[in-house]
């Protein structure tokens, strides 16, 4: 018999009040003897750098109560919320151990089958409802809602918020795939995702608006005081992506150099964008102001971020859609506490995928692994040139943090 493990899906970018009430909510509504979380690599689903490397990241987690933390390589955590949500259920199901999925959501006691099933099965007439509404140029997830609303009313609202679309997301993973655990949501406290006030539970995003507004002390104040500390020592090393200047210099270099044609290769650029994004890279003085610029009812804000960070990344349309067919390829192993470390030998026993803890090991296993791994370590590489205190190199050099 397995003990119950608690499961959760994390950027923690980064890690604030409200994510450690949500360690705590999951450990005790699970009942859970561990807690095992999934961290996005060093660039985010929302399409931009983390304000924190993954490691420093995974310490903060570790210092706040998770006990086992693996890495969400980028070819997946810098995706649109499926691909995202897809590759974090899959490896936490691959690891063998966990029982439950807990995550946050807007409106826990909506998320009902009927519309998971609407969304897994698109049932008559969902298709032609979706078509339709894509045809008005909507965006896919603005399009879905729609669709939804019109077969089950009040469909629209609940996938408007940010945590009950990715919430749904893992749900119907685990349906999809009939995996062997409980999804456990937990109640979001406090301001929305994408607030910038700095209220109580301030959101990961108005703690990021006060750093580069340089308000650090009322954003460190939002955090707990482990994960405070950690920011505020990256901080003070010139070890924290606060802007985005130096990312927009690389990527406006790249956009003006670079044929509309071979800028249509990369993942997520289709339809005529890679004209736009190469158009608006002449007149943009930042690189808010070029996503502005490029964003519209077909290509929101968050698909125009992604798109740029593929194509600084190199990645093509292949290589993206063989990584959603084939799924996250290992399982790679960030940090750990002594009960992670039990943890982490009964997955060894029982793992559905190879756990790993270097590049070299992962990189040996196949093709795809090596493929997965070269574009992780990229991104990290890429991380580390837009910080004042870049280290090039340091990421081959990391082992698996233990507290």
């Amino acid at each position: 018999m397995l003990y119950p493990v608690a499961g959760i899906v994390a950027e923690y970018n980064p890690l604030h009040k409200r994510h450690l009430y949500h360690i705590q909510k999951a450990r005790e509504l699970c009942s859970a003897e561990a807690v095992a979380a999934v961290l996005s690599s060093d660039f985010v689903q929302r399409g931009e750098p983390a304000l924190l490397d993954k490691w420093t990241r995974a310490e903060a987690a570790l210092r706040c109560g998770v006990d086992l933390v693996i890495e969400l390589p980028v070819i997946f955590s810098s995706h649109n919320a499926g691909v995202f949500a897809n590759a974090a259920v899959d490896i936490l199901a691959a690891t063998g151990v966990v029982t439950h999925l807990s995550f946050g959501a807007e409106n826990p006691d909506c998320l009902v089958d009927s519309i998971v099933d609407i969304l897994l099965k698109e049932p008559e007439p969902f298709k032609p409802l979706l078509k339709k509404h894509l045809a008005c140029g909507l965006s896919y997830v603005e399009a879905r809602a729609r669709a939804a609303e019109e077969m089950l009313p009040g469909s629209a609202a609940l996938l408007a918020g940010s945590n009950n679309t990715l919430a749904l997301s893992y749900i119907k993973r685990i349906k999809e795939k009939s995996y062997d655990m409980r999804a456990v949501p937990v109640k979001r406290l406090g301001a929305a995702y994408n607030s910038t006030e700095l209220e109580e539970f301030a959101s990961a995003t108005a703690i990021r608006a006060a750093l580069r507004a340089g308000e650090k002390e009322a954003a460190l104040s939002q955090m707990p005081t482990a994960a405070k500390d950690i920011l505020a020592d990256a901080l003070k090393d010139g070890r924290a992506c606060v802007g985005h200047n130096t990312l927009w210099r690389l990527l406006r270099a790249l956009l003006l150099r670079t044929a509309p044609e071979e800028l249509a290769k990369y993942a997520e650029i289709s339809e005529g964008l890679e004209y736009r994004m190469r158009e608006a890279a002449r007149e943009a003085a930042s690189f808010a102001e070029w996503c502005c610029a490029c964003t519209s009812k077909r290509y929101p804000a968050g698909r125009i971020r992604r798109s740029a960070i593929h194509t600084l990344l190199g990645l093509s349309h292949w290589t993206n859609r063989a990584a959603q067919r084939l799924g996250p390829p290992y399982i790679r192993v960030l940090g750990m506490n002594e009960t992670g470390r039990r943890l982490l030998h009964k997955m060894r026993d029982g793992a559905a995928l190879p756990v790993v803890t270097t590049y070299g090991k992962a990189a040996r296993l196949s093709r795809y692994t090596a493929e997965t791994a070269r574009y992780e370590a990229l991104a990290c590489e890429l991380w580390e040139e837009l910080i004042p205190n870049g280290r090039f190199g340091e990421e081959h050099k990391r082992k698996v943090i233990m507290v």
